[in-house]
């Protein structure tokens, strides 16, 4: 490619968010230059930490199939856990995978928690949403507030959106700002956070993302899942 591509640019061609002139023309580069192979392994890596266990990906995802050499995926995936200090012990038979946590209480069937620590604390909890689907918001407020009933004052809840899950906070469009301020004002260990680079990515096509006073922002959001799953937190993507 002529020049480095964005961060912005990456996270929208792997999440297949690219317009399709744009996507076309960045499928061809992929053989052809490998510094932006590279750039796009990587991130894809990344984000399978955090949603490679799960069949959905996010709605609208068109993406042409292409992967990444196993030994370099390996190595990314090894060199990423030693950068968050969390190298030791989790490949099996030289497959690097996350540790997936047996119980949570509260956690509904179907759901699967994962975490990246040794020292997982599951009143720490991080929720992931990708959808502005009615019945995957409502279920991400309604498990939000069984977890804290049931943990108590010591629990912390962070629900954390990208993509279409967007619209749960935005203030012009989310028909949930009742309740979400309701829910903020009954939980103070209740926090909502908004991925910076989905809302940068609207900013480019012109659109003006004014958020719910609820809530904060994010870097990214698999930059905020990352972290916190390092830190202990129990990840479930809702």
């Amino acid at each position: 490619m002529k020049e480095s591509p964005s961060q912005e640019y990456l996270n929208a061609f792997v999440d297949g968010e690219l317009a399709a002139g744009e996507r076309e023309e960045a499928m061809a580069h992929l053989e052809d230059d490998p510094a932006f192979k590279s750039a796009v392994c990587e991130l894809r890596v990344m984000k399978e930490l955090v949603r490679g266990a799960y069949a959905d990906l996010p709605s609208g995802h068109k993406a042409r199939p292409f992967s990444c050499p196993p030994v370099w995926r390996q190595a990314m995936v090894a060199g990423l856990f030693l950068i968050l200090g969390l190298g030791g012990g989790w490949f099996a038979h030289g497959v690097p995978a996350p540790d997936r946590v047996e119980r949570l209480a509260g956690l509904p069937g179907g759901y699967m928690p994962i975490s990246l620590s040794d020292r997982v604390d599951s009143d720490k909890i991080v929720l992931h949403l990708d959808s502005s689907d009615p019945a995957r918001i409502d279920a991400v407020l309604d498990l939000a507030g069984r977890l804290l009933d049931q943990r108590g004052a010591q629990a912390q809840v962070e629900i954390v959106v990208n993509s279409s899950g967007l619209n749960l906070l935005r203030q012009d469009i989310s028909p949930y700002r009742g309740r979400i301020a309701s829910l903020s004002r009954h939980y103070g260990n209740l926090a909502f956070l908004a991925c910076g680079q989905t809302m940068a990515r609207l900013k480019q096509e012109g659109v003006d993302v004014v958020l719910v006073p609820e809530a904060g922002v994010a870097s990214s959001a698999i930059n905020e899942i990352l972290t916190r799953m390092s830190q202990g937190w129990v990840y479930v993507k809702v």
